[in-house]
């Protein structure tokens, strides 16, 4: 049996709980609020698992305290698929902590976790090497709750999502530099540098999101986001995030799509359709990691370092 503290009331910490719930041989702790922090870091269980927010910077602080008291720990924070793409001082640090402690830290979910990382892995083992790679979604992002929806970019006019982006208030949807890097650091590969272009989806009519706020016509109902990865001058890996809260609205269909090229030409397409919701496959990415970080090696690994994740039926 595996004791597992979960922190974090909102949305995912709530659902994982109620998963978890359902699994005879573990015992949930919680759900902690920010009010019970000290409770839940400090539990000594087997495994905490922190849902709070999406800033390496904001959750390392959480993350030493419970490693410090002996707990593996599972992130949902998506700068944690790789954090020392962001801090690499303090990622050491981590790293170092939990290999004296016997422990493992990972960063997990959907996007980065296993869309624009774990499944780009896969996919290359099966290709002739020098592929280059294109990851595209195109995601619903309505579920979300209205903290999540503004720091996405919704609700805003072009002028004022811009100056947000400057000021990093607004982010999109994070953690694309640290899926490249994982697949990068897993293949031997340097990455030179990363561009990245984040632009609002601009509605022409209002669109209410119930129990959220409602968005104008002239504002931003979704978010189009590219990054590129470039290795050697060349672009190596592009990946492309299309959001909204009405998709249907606008004809378009959820979906995910991995493309591998070779020497310039496709080589191999690979489509999800519908695509991954976000909130149903957060929440099972997250419940379904448990045996992976306890069997991780101790310190901070990626998803290239992890078994699949996959469900525990009840016993």
């Amino acid at each position: 049996m595996a004791t597992i503290a979960i922190y974090g009331a909102g949305q995912l910490g709530t659902t994982v709980a109620q998963l978890l719930g359902d699994v005879p041989h573990h015992k949930v702790l919680g759900v902690f609020g920010r009010n019970d922090r000290e409770r839940a870091l400090s539990s000594g269980a087997d495994l905490v698992i922190i849902a709070t927010t999406t800033k390496f910077k904001d959750v390392a602080a959480d993350i030493e305290l419970a490693v410090s008291s002996g707990s593996h720990v599972l992130v949902s924070s998506e700068e944690c698929a790789y954090p020392w793409a962001v801090d690499k001082a303090l990622a050491d640090s981590l790293d170092s902590l939990a290999k004296s402690k016997g422990v493992s830290i990972a960063g997990t979910g959907v996007n980065p976790g296993l869309i624009f990382d774990s499944l780009v892995l896969t996919l290359l083992g099966a290709a002739p090497r020098g592929c280059t790679v294109a990851v595209r979604r195109t995601v619903n992002i309505s579920g979300f709750g209205a903290t999540v929806l503004r720091r996405l970019g919704m609700g805003f006019t072009p002028e004022v999502f811009a100056e947000r982006v400057k000021r990093e208030e607004i982010l999109g949807h994070a953690g694309f530099p640290q899926s490249m890097t994982v697949v990068a650091d897993a293949m031997g590969i340097t990455i030179d540098s990363i561009d990245k272009e984040l632009l609002p989806l601009i509605t022409d009519k209002e669109i209410d999101l119930p129990n959220r706020f409602v968005i104008a016509a002239g504002e931003s109902a979704g978010v189009n986001q590219t990054y590129t990865a470039k290795v050697n001058g060349k672009a190596w890996f592009v990946s492309h995030f299309y959001g909204h809260v009405d998709l249907a609205g606008i004809n378009k269909s959820a979906q995910d799509e991995i493309e591998l090229s070779l020497d310039g030409k496709v080589f191999q397409t690979i489509t999800l359709k519908p695509g991954i919701n976000s909130q149903i496959g957060s929440k099972n990415m997250v419940a379904n990691s448990i045996q992976r970080i306890l069997a991780a090696p101790h310190g901070w690994v990626t998803v290239a370092h992890m078994e699949p994740a996959f469900p525990e039926v009840s016993r």
